[in-house]
């Protein structure tokens, strides 16, 4: 793990190498709503570098080892939504369009031209505000388990931010387990030894401001159904159809708003990145990067 500026932020950041002569662009992942780049699972991040790519991880703003804004306060959530409900505006710390320059400073900062980019969750969102703004950077964008803001659709299924005491270690690690087993993919199981690894490796660096702030990012950004009609560039959507946090028809919807995007439903996905689900994904999203699988 390292750190590099990035967008007027140090970032936290890995690259893993492929592990053939290189065939395509780089790969980043992005992550969702408060989670950490050490919850990418070692067997994923492989199946991509076994086709040839670099794969690029990172911790976004406000999490894990990447910088914290502190000093931009903690939104209350309770006025953003009446604000919103009402029509009107409420400052937030910062915005989706904020993250997503994040990943070109990101790029910039590796040298890095041109890649594909996977995001999750709130990370798909990223990608979607990659795919407005930044179209030039991107050979391809894959969308996972994420929605467009579009409030005629289910809402995400509310999560707690925080546990009893983030003091308390142990309460932490608890508290991400639960949240683990909330999300797991009933057809993917991460055997709970493992989800008790990692969440004790994302027990100390747990930042429940920076999950607030993220959280306002995600309210404030409104609707995105308009611009994701605009897309000009590959566009895969992915969803679970077992998805409790946000419902598949979130991603039937981006994926027919987008033009020509491809969809990809999977059945016995939830939302996370369960172990065995690479050998569904990689060769459905190497074929899309139109690579060869290995």
């Amino acid at each position: 793990m390292a750190h590099i500026q990035a967008n007027g932020l140090q970032l936290a950041y890995e690259i893993f190498p492929g592990r053939a002569p290189q065939r395509s662009v780089p790969l980043i992942l992005v992550r969702g709503l408060g989670s950490q780049m050490v919850q990418w699972p070692q067997a994923f991040i492989d199946s991509f570098r076994q086709a040839g790519m670099d794969v690029v991880i990172f911790d976004n703003r406000d999490i894990g080892q990447s910088e914290k804004l502190d000093a931009a306060g903690v939104p209350d959530l309770s006025a953003l939504a009446a604000g919103l409900r009402a029509g009107s505006s409420f400052p937030v710390p910062y915005g989706l369009d904020d993250m997503a320059d994040d990943v070109v400073g990101l790029m910039d900062g590796l040298g890095i031209e041109k890649a594909n980019l996977f995001g999750m969750s709130l990370g798909g969102m990223v990608a979607q505000h990659l795919a407005f703004s930044h179209r030039t950077r991107f050979e391809h964008i894959v969308c996972v388990m994420s929605a467009s803001g579009n409030r005629d659709m289910p809402i995400p299924r509310a999560t707690d931010v925080a546990p009893p005491d983030v003091e308390d270690i142990e309460a932490v690690t608890a508290h991400l387990v639960g949240n683990y087993k909330e999300n797991m993919s009933p057809a993917y199981p991460t055997p709970e030894a493992e989800m008790r690894r990692v969440a004790a490796l994302c027990a100390p660096r747990y930042y429940p401001a920076g999950i607030v702030r993220q959280i306002a990012a995600t309210m404030s950004d409104g609707s995105r159904v308009e611009r994701l009609k605009q897309v000009d560039m590959p566009f895969f959507v992915v969803h679970g159809l077992e998805d409790a946090l946000i419902p598949h028809i979130c991603g039937e919807e981006i994926a027919a708003l987008v033009p020509n995007a491809e969809y990809l439903p999977v059945p016995g996905m939830g939302h996370d990145i369960g172990r065995g689900i690479e050998a569904v994904l990689q060769p459905e999203i190497c074929r899309f990067f139109g690579l060869p699988n290995s």
